[in-house]
Parts: C-alpha cells; sequence; structure tokens
C-alpha cells in the first residue's frame, strides 16, 4: 500500500534487463501484450548511448510466473498509443530512428503466438499523441508530426473499426499539446495536462508545461474543466478510472529538470485524481511506480502499468497493478 485508496502489486518483470519507454500495451483473448518502445541497451544516454527501438512482442497469461516472447512487429516502433479492442490490440502510430509514422496496426494473439496486421493509417504522421476507447470508437488526441518537440497539434481523430476508416472531429480550442494523459468516463472523453510549445529565444520551440483540463462530448463538443493544481505528463495513459474518479499517476511534474545523469533523483512520486462529479482535484500521496513514458492497460480487474523511465534515459522492466483498496 502506497497510499489510503489504492492497492499496488507487482506482476513478473518484462524479461528485458532494461526495460522500455513508450510501448504499447493492451489485451487481447485475456492475455496481456506489451510491444515495441525504447531503451539504452549498449550504454546510459548520459555516456553518450544511443537509443534504441525494439519490434519485441511479450505475452502474460492470467496467473503465470514469467513472460512470454510472442512474436515480433514489422519493425521497430514506439512511443506511439495503443487501445484494445474485441479484435485485438490497436497500435495507433509512433515513431522509430526514421521519425514519425501514420501506420497503424492490428496486433492479435492466438496459440501462443503475436501476429500483426494492417489497418487504415491516421490520416498523418503522429507521435507523442494518446488514445482511448470511446463506445465502439477509438479517439485520438494531439501528439506532433515528427520527433523532436516542434509542433503540438490540438486535433481530435476517431477511427471506426466496423468500416477501418477515420475521421475528424472538432478540435480542442486550446493548445497543442503532446505526452498528455486521457481517459474515459461514460460517454464523456478526458484531456489532462500535458505539454505544449511556446517560441524560445533562439526561435525554437520550447517545452511549456500545461496544467489545463478538457472534456469532450459528441453532442456538446469540448467544455473546459478545473485546471490540474500543478503539472502532470507522461503518466500512465489511458489514465486509470477506479471508483468513477481518474487518476494520473506519476509521470513527470516538471519539478525535476536536472540532465539525465547516474545521479538524477528520478520522476517525483505523487499522484493526482480528478472527480468528475465535483470537478475537483486532489494529491492521493506517493504511488507505488514513479514512471513516465509508458502505456497502461486494463486487465482481470486492473489498470496494469508497464515499465516506463524511473528517470530521463532510464528504464524500469517492472510491471505493477493498481486497484481500488
Amino acid at each position: 500500500m502506497k497510499t489510503d485508496t489504492l492497492k499496488w502489486e507487482e506482476l513478473p518483470n518484462l524479461p528485458d534487463a532494461e526495460g522500455f519507454a513508450g510501448s504499447y500495451a493492451g489485451v487481447h483473448n485475456e492475455t496481456l501484450l506489451v510491444a515495441g518502445g525504447a531503451n539504452f541497451p549498449e550504454k546510459p544516454l548520459w555516456e553518450g548511448g544511443e537509443k534504441v527501438w525494439t519490434d519485441a512482442v511479450f505475452a502474460l497469461q492470467p496467473g503465470a510466473g514469467q513472460w512470454e516472447k510472442a512474436g515480433r512487429l514489422p519493425g521497430p516502433l514506439g512511443y506511439g498509443a495503443a487501445v484494445s479492442l474485441p479484435m485485438g490490440v490497436m497500435l495507433i502510430g509512433g515513431c522509430n530512428a526514421d521519425g514519425a509514422t501514420a501506420e497503424c496496426l492490428l496486433l492479435t494473439y492466438r496459440d501462443g503466438k503475436a501476429v500483426c496486421e494492417p489497418l487504415a493509417p491516421l490520416p498523418t504522421p503522429l507521435t507523442g499523441h494518446s488514445a482511448v476507447l470511446l463506445g465502439e470508437d477509438v479517439y485520438v488526441f494531439g501528439g506532433s508530426v515528427a520527433p523532436g518537440e516542434q509542433d503540438a497539434r490540438n486535433h481530435l481523430l476517431v477511427y471506426s473499426p466496423a468500416t477501418d476508416s477515420w475521421n475528424e472531429q472538432s478540435p480542442l480550442p486550446g493548445r497543442g499539446r503532446f505526452l498528455h494523459q486521457m481517459a474515459t468516463l461514460g460517454d464523456k472523453l478526458y484531456v489532462l495536462g500535458g505539454i505544449g510549445l511556446k517560441p524560445g529565444e533562439d526561435g525554437r520551440m520550447q517545452r511549456d508545461m500545461l496544467i489545463e483540463a478538457w472534456l469532450y462530448d459528441a453532442d456538446e463538443g469540448w467544455q473546459h474543466l478545473a485546471d490540474l493544481p500543478r503539472f502532470c505528463a507522461a503518466a500512465p495513459t489511458p489514465a486509470p478510472v477506479l471508483g468513477g474518479e481518474i487518476y494520473l499517476l506519476g509521470g513527470d511534474d516538471g519539478t525535476v529538470r536536472l540532465p539525465a545523469s547516474a545521479s538524477h533523483p528520478g520522476f517525483h512520486s505523487a499522484g493526482l485524481c480528478y472527480n468528475p462529479a465535483a470537478d475537483e482535484w486532489r494529491e492521493i500521496g506517493e504511488v507505488a511506480a514513479a514512471r513516465a513514458v509508458l502505456p497502461c492497460a486494463e486487465w482481470c480487474g486492473r489498470a496494469v502499468i508497464v515499465n516506463g523511465e524511473q528517470s530521463p534515459g532510464k528504464r524500469s522492466n517492472q510491471v505493477w497493478t493498481v486497484c481500488m483498496d
């Protein structure tokens, strides 16, 4: 127990010594699937290590004591978004060493083997975006069209599994952003925090920490909610919804701005909770896994949080579950 409301438990570590940031995670045929992501396998970032993307797919059966190596993606990929659908896990966009992609894949798991099939691509390449399932459709918001953080989108894209097609809804009337959190509750979609951009003195765009929270309703459009009490980006997303409230568990709160190093203290281990009924935020204290840039998936009645960055350039291979105590 790390808070007075949540119960944390560890699953088996992912079978990689370093672990990954920016992986895809979802569930198909009752099996937890984790695919892609990137790490620094040869030497740390602060020693000049090179970021390497992976194409590995891992699978964990309910109650199993270890992960299986279940297959591979068509190529190395990470920093996109994933949504669990009845027909498989949809992997949406992302990037690799060659840049961002619009590619979308359906990842399925049968008889111990993971298989990828192509789906209709995004209308534009995206990385750093988030996605959620709302009703029967997949909603994708924000992100950048290329790595390097020189653009931030405020577009809302909707994918229909029934027709394998995309359409665009009304853009968010606020700032474009990436590494934000998203969640759904009932028929509402939430966009929470994240990173925007503003011009720097050198003419290039620089990060702008956002505390805005927004709600999207298909009938009523966008509504500005109570601001976060502090900045939060890159927390597990889709954000877990537990007991009718939305939880932002860790991520980057902007308080530690030191360069990557072996002595970096890591990301601040505090969490936030949003109560939609009251439109209010509260701090929830320490979380068990202080990580950033990582996926979350619902599995066996719990939220599963996979790997992520412990500090800039340093990954974790831990996998945690969280539920109401």
